[in-house]
This record gives C-alpha cells, sequence and structure tokens, in this order.
C-alpha cells in the first residue's frame, strides 16, 4: 500500500503497472499520494499486447515435453483495454483525460535478438522450466514462432505489442465543491 498523502505533483509509471491485477487499489493509493490536481501518466502493456507470441507460448507449454513444469501456471500480466481502464479511474475517483492502445511493432535482430528478448522478459514462462532444458525450450519457442512470423529481408523479427497509455488528474476538492454550487 502506498503511504504517501498528497505529496505528489505527478505518479508516473513504465512498462509496470500490468504486472498488477488488482488496479483498483493501486489506483486508490496513487490517488491518496497526490496533491491536488496531480497528475498521472502511466505505460503498460494492454489489450492484445504480444498476442502472436502468447498464443504460440500457450501451444508450446501445452506439448507433452512441458506441460508438467506448467501445472498450475497463471498468467501474470493483465493488459486491459481502455474501456476497463476507464472503470478503474472512475472508482478510484480519479479524472480521466486520455486512455489510449498504442500499437507498436518491435523488432528483435534475427534468432539471437529474439532469443535475449524471451530469455529477459518471458521469464515467467522460461523460469519454469529447469536451467539444462530452458534453451531448448525457447528455441523451439522461436521455430514456432519464425514458421508463423518469419525473418523480414533485412534479417529482422517484428512482434506486434500493444501499450495503454492513460493520462488523469486528481481533480481539487474544492472544483467539486464549486461545480455542486452551481
Amino acid at each position: 500500500m502506498i503511504a504517501y498523502k498528497n505529496q505528489f505533483d505527478l505518479v508516473f509509471s513504465n512498462a509496470a503497472l500490468h504486472w498488477i491485477g488488482d488496479q483498483a487499489s493501486v489506483l486508490r493509493g496513487v490517488k491518496a499520494a497526490l496533491k491536488p490536481s496531480g497528475r498521472i501518466f502511466f505505460q503498460m502493456g494492454g489489450r492484445g499486447n504480444a498476442e502472436d507470441i502468447l498464443a504460440i507460448a500457450n501451444r508450446c507449454i501445452t506439448e507433452k515435453r512441458w506441460q508438467s513444469y506448467f501445472t498450475g501456471f497463471v498468467f501474470p500480466y493483465h493488459f486491459f483495454s481502455p474501456e476497463e481502464y476507464a472503470i478503474f479511474l472512475k472508482e478510484a475517483g480519479l479524472v480521466q483525460k486520455r486512455l489510449e492502445l498504442i500499437h507498436k511493432d518491435m523488432t528483435q535482430l534475427g534468432r539471437e535478438g529474439f532469443a535475449g528478448w524471451i530469455r529477459t522478459t518471458w521469464l515467467p514462462f522460461t523460469d519454469r522450466i529447469p536451467e539444462q532444458k530452458r534453451d531448448l525450450f525457447i528455441a523451439e519457442l522461436i521455430d514456432a514462432y519464425l514458421r508463423e512470423f518469419p525473418l523480414d529481408k533485412e534479417g529482422l523479427v517484428h512482434t506486434k505489442m500493444v501499450r495503454l497509455e492513460v493520462e488523469a488528474v486528481k481533480e481539487d476538492e474544492r472544483t467539486f465543491a464549486l461545480k455542486d454550487a452551481r
């Protein structure tokens, strides 16, 4: 829980909040930490993020050779839509200024670049595999991905990513009082 009260003009988060399912609690804490008229700017994975690689990873983890490592696996990311996030903001008492899905083409240089990205980003999947088998799992995941999405003519791997950008403000309670008096 965030313990600050009315101390910050801005709360910023980049590529972290999609790890948290309970956005309502986060936003209540952020609102309390903001000064009146304080702003938030968040960017996180949004609805549709990494769909192609996730679909392939989900197929890989159900293959006989890997499935025992994924018993009880719960996908740890939460990729919200603007409509879902608007509800969280409203419930927290924050005023939405902008909610937008930003589509990005992420590129990695060849198999090795792609393997490095998987090794460092997809730990919830790769950490479940014993270390001595991890490179084999990653290679199979890459092979399956490249069969569907081959390298381009420059040798790049493309992955469709989606970011949710959130801008909101904590309205000054005096503003509400003036609006209500009208």
